[in-house]
């Protein structure tokens, strides 16, 4: 059972799983059952004020927020706004820690100028878990490594300076953090510790493994399309997908010189044949491009749909959207639309298809594509997109009925 509520006008949601591992933590409280509610009501109030911090971060930057307080601590999603730059992601991903530093800082103020905490008994444990909360938290929270605020700062930073080309470098950064908490723990001989980092070695080696790939399939691309287009200059560079696709796009260049004739001797005086009747006139042959033009492939057409579709099909799903939205736009049609929907389900965006099934292109979506989105969209906990979906789909089915 999700307890619901709401605090500065963000709908929080808290699950069993919160209170059961704020229990736990605090196991050294059962001797003492005021102890451990205190502890919870810290570990509540603590993880909370973090959330906040990222929610009203999300609120400065135009975006709604709603928060959630689970097993592995809590979590503030937007609700939808306006894309946001890298550096907001880095201010939003700081608030976090920032909030919960503030909260620790005025406990600490309030311990050393008035006689709180400082008797002893209920009140100085209390004083005591609201700094290791907030501090302690704090500070583990900010270690580079996803899906930790310090990691989320260091992928802002990362993608800022070098776009996508460097995501496996974030999730390389997160497992040299896992193994050295692993061997902090060992050292410190913390079970706690390790199995924190045991967590985060997990959560980034799949992930790790699948930018690594892409990282390949990237190297393959571009030299693909340094035989297809000469090379731009340095200060025209980009490795945004956008600049990738623009080196495709045929450019309009003159034909290349005819190959030189070799010469022909004049013809020498011969006999003249007897004369012959004259053929009839033959109809003239429709032209027909040489096999070396059908061959050039700097001639072939473009085609997003076929390269958003190719780098889907690969698992380069965040790739693969720059490309199919092009293609979607330029001609909607009911493949383009599934394609479109398929990666922007793929990557989570889920406020981009809630957009997308606002919009008049949502008559260009088939039946398929509005089944897999209802179907994608429940399984990820998005009971609002999945029911927009089916209300599409049945209003079609309906409309397709016959009538007496």
């Amino acid at each position: 059972m999700v307890l619901r509520f709401r605090v500065a006008g963000f709908p929080v949601q808290l699950h069993p799983l919160f209170v059961l591992t704020a229990l736990a933590t605090g196991a050294t409280g059962w001797r003492s059952p005021a102890r451990l509610v205190v502890w919870f009501g810290v570990i509540l109030i603590s993880v909370l004020v973090h959330e906040l911090g990222h929610a009203l971060a999300f609120r400065r930057f135009g975006h709604g927020a709603s928060i959630s307080l689970h097993g592995l601590g809590g979590t503030a999603t937007s609700t939808g706004g306006r894309p946001l730059t890298h550096r907001q992601h880095l201010w939003i991903s700081l608030a976090g820690p920032g909030a919960g530093f503030l909260l620790g800082g005025l406990v600490l103020a309030l311990q050393h100028l008035t006689p709180v905490g400082q008797a002893g008994g209920l009140g100085r444990f209390t004083v005591s878990a609201l700094l290791w909360a907030n501090f302690g938290y704090g500070v583990l929270n900010l270690m580079p490594a996803l899906p930790l605020d310090g990691g989320h700062a260091v992928a802002a930073v990362i993608r800022e300076r070098g776009g996508n080309r460097f995501e496996w470098l974030i999730h390389a950064i997160s497992l040299v953090t896992a193994a050295v908490g692993l061997v902090l723990a060992i050292v410190w001989k913390e079970l706690w510790l390790g199995g924190f980092a045991l967590v985060l070695g997990v959560l980034n080696a799949g992930r790790f493994a699948q930018t690594w790939v892409e990282r390949r399939y990237m190297g393959q691309i571009r030299t693909a399309s340094k035989r297809l287009r000469p090379v731009v200059q340095r200060n025209e560079a980009t490795s945004s997908i956008e600049g990738f696709l623009a080196q495709l796009r045929p450019s309009s260049r003159p034909p290349p010189p005819p190959p030189p004739q070799p010469p022909v001797a004049p013809p020498q005086q011969r006999a003249s044949p007897p004369e012959r009747p004259a053929p009839p006139p033959e109809r003239p042959a429709s032209p027909r491009p040489s096999r070396a033009r059908e061959e050039d492939p700097s001639e072939l057409p473009f085609d997003p749909q076929f390269l958003g579709e190719w780098l889907l099909d690969n698992g380069l799903a965040e790739l693969a959207l720059p490309p199919l939205r092009a293609a979607f736009t330029e001609t909607p049609t009911p493949q383009a639309g599934h394609a479109l929907a398929t990666a922007l389900l793929e990557v989570s965006r889920y406020a981009e298809v809630a957009r997308l099934l606002s919009s008049p292109d949502v008559t260009h979506l088939g039946d398929a594509t509005l089944a897999l989105i209802a179907t994608r969209a429940e399984a990820s906990g998005q009971p609002t997109l999945a029911l927009r979906a089916r209300e599409l789909h049945q209003g079609r089915t309906s409309a397709r009925a016959p009538r007496a």
